[in-house]
């Protein structure tokens, strides 16, 4: 039965876009709902990463719970977490907001593209970063992330294949 919904959820996000619109509270990021964990690699380190969607204030945003797991050289657990809202602006682009562990507060804009969610989180010429969450089937999202250097290259920090755990 799982895997019918997540079948489900991937043709919603395939669908034209009257149909995400009428069936999704936060249209085209109902495909990401629910929980995704991964043991991967995150800042360098090896890394249990987490992470769930949901609507949020009655549809009008998608909320992203993020949370990555490292150990500091001395064993010590090391976490970083954060929470972004999305709010849908139509034809698939989004903007928002990311709050995380290091005090940050990020606008985000990104655009979802077919099965791929891409977001530009942070201020060019400060602190700029880019998420991309790639969905690679109902039950697998690849999640890589990239801050942006003073010479404008992207420089990838964690790259990891989340599976549902819901």
């Amino acid at each position: 039965m799982k895997w019918s919904w997540s079948l489900i959820a991937v043709c919603l996000v395939l669908a034209p876009d009257g149909a995400i619109a009428r069936d999704c509270p936060a249209p085209y990021l109902c495909a990401f709902d629910g929980s995704w964990a991964a043991e991967g690699t995150s800042f360098g380190k090896p890394a249990h990463v987490t992470m769930r969607w949901a609507p949020a204030f009655d549809g009008k945003f998608a909320r992203i719970d993020y949370r990555i797991l490292t150990k500091t050289a001395d064993g010590k657990d090391d976490v970083f977490e954060g929470t972004g809202f999305y709010r849908a602006q139509g034809n698939g682009a989004y903007d928002g907001t990311w709050f995380d562990s290091q005090g940050a507060m990020h606008p985000l804009e990104a655009s979802f593209t077919g099965t791929a969610l891409t977001t530009h989180w942070g201020v060019k010429g400060k602190t700029y970063g880019r998420t991309v969450y790639t969905l690679s089937s109902a039950d697998h999202v690849e999640v890589v992330d990239a801050i942006q250097d003073k010479e404008g290259e992207w420089k990838e920090f964690s790259r990891n294949t989340l599976k549902r755990t819901e």
